[in-house]
């Protein structure tokens, strides 16, 4: 090899060098850069982890809070032996709850029992907000409708209403339109017992099938047009002979999507999970809440939850 041929080599050499080494270079700078973002990225991870943590952690805590404005289950069952309540929010908390004041008798006795189930405005935490007024305003509506049983469950309902659209949906100026839908029960265990419905649905269970009880189509609290006047609810007298149990639902159950076709489950279908599920276990009782709840459980599949979903079974047999 020449000398000439040599140096041109020994400088090809010293290229590839050159070249391997700016690779070399490269390829760590890079990692170092990758390391750099990685350590970001988890930061940025452990942060969301965190306050993700801390958000369930607070939902968890106004879930208690909110449980606490309703009625425990033996409280429940010291009045409706028996009943059954479902009552599942779509994120931890929600709109969906339901109501209880037992009255004094005027021999000190107990009287009467005003149990209501109420769906408002909104889902999670705004939700969660509305049932808190809601369950001021049938407080007030209570006391506020004394002790005349015959018109008492509507004329909660329209204090209620005047309450609601009072506290949150009279200045013009807001885009706020909040209320709910709302089912009052005037329980009398001596007497005759009375109910109101705005736009709520319950199925009364008898001997022999399901029959939807009569329900006014306004909802309670919302903001009234230009010239309309405050919707009135009806009271209805309710005989407990005529009637095996109360199965009272929110829209979440009705609106909820499953099946083959992901169809909302509707009334019908609804009425006839009811008539199946108590052919099963026997007409002579009040229908199996829990089997209700499965079987629309079985409905929905794998389709997400849409919305807070209350079930309540009261047995008046």
């Amino acid at each position: 090899m020449t000398d000439e041929a040599a140096k041109d080599e020994l400088l090809a050499l010293k290229k590839e060098v050159s070249k391997l080494r700016l690779e070399a270079n490269l390829r760590k700078s890079l990692a170092t850069q990758l390391e750099k973002q990685k350590q970001v990225a988890d930061r940025a991870k452990a942060e969301l982890e965190e306050k993700h943590k801390n958000l369930i952690s607070s939902l968890n805590y106004a879930s208690h809070i909110q449980k606490s404005i309703m009625p425990s289950a033996p409280a429940l069952n010291a009045v409706f032996p028996g009943a059954f309540i479902h009552w599942v929010p779509q994120h931890i908390v929600g709109g969906d709850a339901y109501f209880m004041r037992r009255q004094p008798g005027d021999d000190g006795a107990d009287g009467a029992t005003v149990f209501c189930v109420y769906d408002c405005t909104g889902h999670g935490v705004p939700g969660a907000f509305m049932t808190l007024l809601g369950e001021r305003a049938l407080d007030l509506g209570v006391t506020a409708s004394g002790d005349v049983a015959s018109g008492r469950a509507g004329n909660i309902l329209a204090f209620a209403d005047r309450f609601i659209r009072h506290q949150v949906n009279t200045s013009s100026g807001t885009e706020s339109n909040d209320g709910m839908d709302c089912f009052v029960f005037d329980f009398d265990a001596g007497g005759l017992s009375h109910y109101a419905s705005a736009n709520f649905t319950v199925f009364g269970q008898t001997g022999d099938g399901f029959v939807e009880l009569d329900a006014d189509p306004d909802s309670v609290g919302y903001r009234l047009d230009a010239g309309d006047s405050a919707p009135s609810f009806t009271t209805h007298a309710l005989d407990h002979s005529a009637y095996t149990a109360l199965v009272i639902i929110s829209d979440g159950f009705l609106d909820q999507k499953g099946g083959p076709k992901g169809l909302s489950l509707g009334r019908r279908r609804f009425a006839s999970m009811l008539e199946s599920v108590t052919a099963n276990h026997g007409w002579d009782k009040p229908v199996d809440g829990a089997a209700v709840v499965a079987a629309v459980t079985d409905y929905q599949g794998e389709n997400e939850q849409r919305d807070d979903m209350t079930l309540v079974v009261i047995p008046l047999a």
